[in-house]
């Protein structure tokens, strides 16, 4: 009986293993590269980038339990105004279903001259859907509140910007599209992305692609 629980034990092990290798995986592989065009930014204030990825439920992250989240250093501005991150990101996925593409959050944090943080603006671009090298432009909005007095006291004595009326994850995935249509937001800067996109088995799952 053993022996038997034994070779059945190896048997599901590698039908998983032959599952797995046919599986339709895709690879992101770049950089968050620079964040230009930030309004409100003062010399001395740096910016930093948190970062989550998203996916929908037909999509298995081979991450650590919490997921593809992180940080970037925080970068100082240059002489034109640009804030340089080259910071590496590395996502990988196995996919039953296309649907729910992969997305990046990306929420833009701001530390002053005395140690405050304060969010500056949130934004989400779609990841790569060809293999091949691109470059992302996630441009991002700041909430706002809605009452004139609100904003002009924000204006002259600073802070953070209105308070999102869903989590972050819900907003930037659009799950409570009510929600976000009841936002006052303006535009803020943009934060550029560098990725190289690799497909594994799409051929196997008949998916077409354009010939280059």
């Amino acid at each position: 009986d053993r022996l038997l629980g034994a070779l059945g034990a190896m048997a599901r092990a590698a039908s998983a293993a032959a599952g797995r290798d046919e599986a339709f995986e895709v690879y992101f592989v770049g950089e968050i590269d620079v964040g230009e065009l930030f309004p409100g930014v003062a010399p001395g204030e740096g910016l930093c980038v948190d970062y989550a990825a998203h996916a929908g439920p037909n999509w298995l992250m081979i991450s650590k339990e919490e997921g593809f989240v992180g940080q970037t250093q925080t970068a100082y501005a240059d002489a034109g105004g640009t804030h340089v991150f080259n910071h590496p990101i590395d996502f990988h996925f196995f996919a039953t279903s296309l649907e729910d593409w992969p997305q990046l959050h990306i929420q833009v944090l701001k530390l002053d001259a005395v140690g405050r943080i304060e969010t500056v603006s949130y934004g989400a671009a779609s990841l790569p859907n060809l293999p091949g090298y691109l470059e992302l432009v996630c441009r991002t909005w700041t909430p706002i509140s809605a009452s004139a007095l609100d904003e002009a006291r924000a204006a002259h004595a600073g802070g953070a910007p209105a308070p999102l009326l869903a989590t972050r994850t819900e907003m930037l995935a659009n799950k409570m599209p009510e929600e976000r249509a009841r936002m006052v937001t303006k535009t803020s800067g943009i934060v550029r992305i560098q990725l190289d996109t690799i497909f594994r088995n799409a051929a196997v799952h008949k998916i077409s692609l354009p010939h280059r």
